[in-house]
Protein backbone atom coordinates (compact mmCIF):
# COMPACT_ATOMS: atom_id res chain seq x y z
CA UNK A 1 0.00 0.00 0.00
CA UNK A 2 1.33 3.84 -1.00
CA UNK A 3 1.79 5.43 2.08
CA UNK A 4 3.12 8.95 1.01
CA UNK A 5 4.73 10.39 -2.64
CA UNK A 6 7.11 13.13 -2.16
CA UNK A 7 8.23 15.95 -4.78
CA UNK A 8 11.38 18.16 -4.24
CA UNK A 9 14.09 19.82 -5.36
CA UNK A 10 16.84 17.83 -6.02
CA UNK A 11 20.25 20.34 -5.71
CA UNK A 12 18.31 21.70 -2.53
CA UNK A 13 16.04 19.76 -0.62
CA UNK A 14 13.07 22.10 -0.67
CA UNK A 15 9.97 20.39 -0.61
CA UNK A 16 7.67 21.23 -3.35
CA UNK A 17 4.69 18.75 -2.49
CA UNK A 18 3.45 15.88 -0.67
CA UNK A 19 0.72 13.69 -0.26
CA UNK A 20 0.35 11.42 2.74
CA UNK A 21 -2.23 8.14 3.66
CA UNK A 22 -0.81 6.88 6.78
CA UNK A 23 1.21 9.81 9.30
CA UNK A 24 4.09 6.88 10.02
CA UNK A 25 6.73 9.62 9.73
CA UNK A 26 7.37 12.92 10.09
CA UNK A 27 7.47 15.06 7.10
CA UNK A 28 9.90 17.42 7.25
CA UNK A 29 12.19 14.26 8.71
CA UNK A 30 11.66 12.40 5.60
CA UNK A 31 11.94 15.27 3.19
CA UNK A 32 15.10 15.37 5.23
CA UNK A 33 15.95 12.12 4.84
CA UNK A 34 15.08 11.50 0.53
CA UNK A 35 17.67 15.04 0.11
CA UNK A 36 20.58 13.36 2.09
CA UNK A 37 20.12 9.98 0.26
CA UNK A 38 20.06 12.05 -2.86
CA UNK A 39 23.08 13.62 -1.76
CA UNK A 40 25.02 10.79 -0.73
CA UNK A 41 24.49 8.86 -4.16
CA UNK A 42 25.82 11.76 -6.17
CA UNK A 43 28.43 12.92 -4.12
CA UNK A 44 29.61 9.70 -3.05
CA UNK A 45 28.93 7.13 -5.61
CA UNK A 46 29.38 9.37 -8.49
CA UNK A 47 26.03 8.77 -10.05
CA UNK A 48 22.59 10.43 -10.42
CA UNK A 49 20.72 7.32 -10.97
CA UNK A 50 18.74 6.79 -7.74
CA UNK A 51 15.96 3.81 -8.20
CA UNK A 52 14.64 2.36 -4.88
CA UNK A 53 15.94 1.72 -1.26
CA UNK A 54 14.52 -0.63 0.97
CA UNK A 55 13.98 0.13 4.67
CA UNK A 56 13.11 -2.36 7.01
CA UNK A 57 9.51 -3.33 5.71
CA UNK A 58 9.05 -0.74 3.54
CA UNK A 59 10.43 0.76 -0.23
CA UNK A 60 11.43 4.23 -1.46
CA UNK A 61 11.04 4.42 -5.31
CA UNK A 62 12.48 7.63 -6.86
CA UNK A 63 12.42 9.19 -10.50
CA UNK A 64 14.72 12.43 -11.17
CA UNK A 65 13.82 14.97 -13.41
CA UNK A 66 16.26 17.41 -15.04
CA UNK A 67 14.78 21.05 -15.27
CA UNK A 68 17.80 22.54 -16.71
CA UNK A 69 20.46 23.09 -13.76
CA UNK A 70 17.89 21.69 -11.41
CA UNK A 71 16.30 18.20 -10.56
CA UNK A 72 13.37 17.43 -9.29
CA UNK A 73 12.88 14.47 -7.26
CA UNK A 74 9.66 12.65 -7.40
CA UNK A 75 9.46 9.67 -4.85
CA UNK A 76 7.22 6.80 -3.64
CA UNK A 77 6.98 5.66 -0.30
CA UNK A 78 5.24 2.17 0.00
CA UNK A 79 4.98 -1.48 1.41
CA UNK A 80 7.77 -3.55 0.30
CA UNK A 81 6.03 -6.20 -0.41
CA UNK A 82 4.09 -4.53 -2.84
CA UNK A 83 4.11 -4.94 -6.58
CA UNK A 84 7.08 -2.55 -7.47
CA UNK A 85 6.28 -2.07 -11.28
CA UNK A 86 3.24 -0.65 -10.16
CA UNK A 87 4.58 1.48 -7.74
CA UNK A 88 7.01 2.51 -10.44
CA UNK A 89 3.80 2.59 -13.07
CA UNK A 90 2.32 4.87 -10.75
CA UNK A 91 5.08 7.32 -10.06
CA UNK A 92 5.90 7.81 -13.46
CA UNK A 93 2.56 9.19 -14.69
CA UNK A 94 2.21 11.47 -11.60
CA UNK A 95 5.55 13.01 -12.98
CA UNK A 96 4.25 12.82 -16.02
CA UNK A 97 1.26 14.84 -14.93
CA UNK A 98 3.08 17.19 -12.20
CA UNK A 99 5.11 18.62 -15.01
CA UNK A 100 2.30 19.42 -17.53
CA UNK A 101 0.42 20.84 -15.26
CA UNK A 102 2.71 23.41 -13.56
CA UNK A 103 5.48 25.99 -15.70
CA UNK A 104 9.08 24.86 -15.07
CA UNK A 105 10.03 28.37 -14.19
CA UNK A 106 7.76 28.01 -10.62
CA UNK A 107 9.64 24.19 -10.35
CA UNK A 108 13.29 25.40 -10.81
CA UNK A 109 14.54 29.35 -10.29
CA UNK A 110 10.84 30.99 -10.05
CA UNK A 111 10.41 28.87 -7.24
CA UNK A 112 9.48 30.98 -3.96
CA UNK A 113 9.24 28.67 -1.35
CA UNK A 114 5.17 28.19 -1.09
CA UNK A 115 3.55 25.02 -1.85
CA UNK A 116 0.02 25.51 -0.81
CA UNK A 117 -0.35 26.48 -4.76
CA UNK A 118 0.64 23.10 -5.65
CA UNK A 119 -1.59 20.69 -3.30
CA UNK A 120 -4.32 20.84 -6.27
CA UNK A 121 -2.34 18.37 -8.07
CA UNK A 122 -3.76 15.99 -5.46
CA UNK A 123 -6.81 15.59 -7.29
CA UNK A 124 -4.86 14.47 -10.43
CA UNK A 125 -2.83 11.44 -8.02
CA UNK A 126 -6.20 10.15 -6.88
CA UNK A 127 -7.81 9.89 -10.21
CA UNK A 128 -4.09 8.21 -11.36
CA UNK A 129 -4.20 5.49 -9.07
CA UNK A 130 -8.23 4.97 -8.97
CA UNK A 131 -7.67 4.84 -13.25
CA UNK A 132 -5.54 2.09 -12.23
CA UNK A 133 -7.80 -0.10 -9.96
CA UNK A 134 -10.31 -0.18 -13.51
CA UNK A 135 -9.03 -3.24 -15.21
CA UNK A 136 -11.95 -4.74 -16.07
CA UNK A 137 -16.01 -4.64 -15.68
CA UNK A 138 -18.03 -6.93 -13.38
CA UNK A 139 -19.84 -8.74 -16.33
CA UNK A 140 -16.58 -8.93 -18.87
CA UNK A 141 -14.90 -10.21 -15.37
CA UNK A 142 -17.84 -13.12 -15.24
CA UNK A 143 -17.45 -14.18 -18.95
CA UNK A 144 -13.73 -14.37 -18.40
CA UNK A 145 -14.36 -16.98 -15.27
CA UNK A 146 -16.52 -18.89 -17.58
CA UNK A 147 -13.69 -19.36 -20.16
CA UNK A 148 -11.61 -20.36 -17.14
CA UNK A 149 -13.34 -22.85 -15.97
CA UNK A 150 -14.12 -24.36 -19.76
CA UNK A 151 -10.41 -24.71 -20.05
CA UNK A 152 -9.84 -26.58 -17.13
CA UNK A 153 -12.32 -28.93 -18.46
CA UNK A 154 -11.26 -29.22 -22.06
CA UNK A 155 -7.56 -30.91 -21.11
CA UNK A 156 -6.52 -33.06 -18.66
CA UNK A 157 -2.93 -31.17 -19.19
CA UNK A 158 -4.04 -28.08 -17.46
CA UNK A 159 -3.41 -28.02 -14.31
CA UNK A 160 -3.84 -24.23 -13.27
CA UNK A 161 -4.27 -20.54 -14.99
CA UNK A 162 -4.55 -16.85 -14.34
CA UNK A 163 -5.24 -13.77 -16.00
CA UNK A 164 -2.83 -10.91 -15.10
CA UNK A 165 -1.35 -7.70 -16.30
CA UNK A 166 1.77 -6.73 -17.88
CA UNK A 167 2.70 -5.06 -14.45
CA UNK A 168 1.56 -8.02 -12.67
CA UNK A 169 -1.65 -6.95 -11.31
CA UNK A 170 -3.56 -10.75 -10.81
CA UNK A 171 -7.50 -10.34 -12.14
CA UNK A 172 -8.14 -13.67 -11.92
CA UNK A 173 -6.15 -16.59 -10.96
CA UNK A 174 -6.06 -20.25 -9.42
CA UNK A 175 -2.14 -20.70 -9.59
CA UNK A 176 -0.91 -21.64 -6.25
CA UNK A 177 0.14 -18.83 -4.12
CA UNK A 178 3.74 -19.54 -4.69
CA UNK A 179 3.53 -19.68 -8.63
CA UNK A 180 2.26 -16.54 -8.75
CA UNK A 181 4.80 -14.97 -6.80
CA UNK A 182 7.21 -16.16 -8.99
CA UNK A 183 5.94 -14.60 -12.30
CA UNK A 184 5.42 -11.35 -10.83
CA UNK A 185 9.33 -11.46 -9.26
CA UNK A 186 9.54 -12.15 -13.29
CA UNK A 187 7.93 -9.24 -14.83
CA UNK A 188 9.51 -7.28 -12.01
CA UNK A 189 13.09 -8.40 -12.86
CA UNK A 190 11.80 -8.08 -16.83
CA UNK A 191 10.47 -4.47 -16.22
CA UNK A 192 13.49 -3.14 -14.59
CA UNK A 193 15.36 -3.97 -17.61
CA UNK A 194 13.82 -2.35 -19.80
CA UNK A 195 11.56 -5.29 -20.94
CA UNK A 196 7.83 -3.96 -20.27
CA UNK A 197 5.78 -6.63 -22.27
CA UNK A 198 5.64 -10.29 -22.86
CA UNK A 199 4.86 -11.32 -26.19
CA UNK A 200 5.56 -15.01 -25.60
CA UNK A 201 7.33 -17.26 -22.61
CA UNK A 202 6.63 -20.74 -22.05
CA UNK A 203 9.52 -22.69 -19.58
CA UNK A 204 9.62 -26.26 -18.10
CA UNK A 205 9.52 -25.83 -14.39
CA UNK A 206 9.46 -28.33 -11.55
CA UNK A 207 5.99 -27.87 -11.03
CA UNK A 208 5.02 -28.59 -15.22
CA UNK A 209 5.08 -26.37 -17.97
CA UNK A 210 4.25 -22.62 -17.51
CA UNK A 211 3.06 -20.42 -20.16
CA UNK A 212 2.59 -16.70 -20.55
CA UNK A 213 1.12 -15.12 -23.27
CA UNK A 214 0.58 -11.52 -23.97
CA UNK A 215 -2.72 -10.57 -24.78
CA UNK A 216 -2.40 -7.03 -25.72
CA UNK A 217 -0.22 -4.38 -24.26
CA UNK A 218 -2.38 -4.45 -21.09
CA UNK A 219 -2.94 -8.32 -20.43
CA UNK A 220 -1.19 -11.89 -20.25
CA UNK A 221 -2.89 -15.24 -20.23
CA UNK A 222 -1.29 -17.69 -18.03
CA UNK A 223 -1.58 -21.61 -17.97
CA UNK A 224 0.14 -23.98 -15.72
CA UNK A 225 0.41 -27.61 -17.60
CA UNK A 226 1.64 -31.11 -16.58
CA UNK A 227 5.08 -32.43 -17.06
CA UNK A 228 4.16 -35.05 -19.55
CA UNK A 229 2.09 -32.06 -21.67
CA UNK A 230 3.02 -32.60 -25.32
CA UNK A 231 4.92 -29.06 -26.23
CA UNK A 232 2.83 -28.65 -29.10
CA UNK A 233 -0.57 -28.90 -27.38
CA UNK A 234 0.40 -26.46 -24.61
CA UNK A 235 1.26 -24.05 -27.43
CA UNK A 236 -2.03 -24.37 -28.99
CA UNK A 237 -4.43 -24.77 -25.98
CA UNK A 238 -2.72 -21.51 -24.82
CA UNK A 239 -2.93 -19.60 -28.45
CA UNK A 240 -6.79 -20.55 -28.73
CA UNK A 241 -7.38 -19.40 -24.34
CA UNK A 242 -5.44 -16.15 -25.37
CA UNK A 243 -7.52 -15.69 -28.51
CA UNK A 244 -10.81 -16.10 -26.55
CA UNK A 245 -9.49 -13.90 -23.75
CA UNK A 246 -8.54 -11.09 -26.21
CA UNK A 247 -12.00 -11.46 -27.67
CA UNK A 248 -14.10 -10.79 -24.00
CA UNK A 249 -11.41 -8.19 -23.28
CA UNK A 250 -10.83 -6.20 -26.20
Amino acid sequence: MIKSIFIQKGNTGELIFFKTYEDLFDIKLTSSFLSAIFSFVKQTLRTEMLSEIEVGPFRFIFEIEKLGNDELLFALFADRTDNLVELRNHLREIQTQFLKRFDESSLTHGFDGEITKFKAFEENIENILEDNKRLISESIKKDIIKVFEELHKFSVFVVSSALITQTGRVVVSYLDANILSEIIRLLEGRFITGNYRINELISLEEFGILSLKGIDEHFISVIQFRKDCPFETSLLIAKKFSNRLKKLII
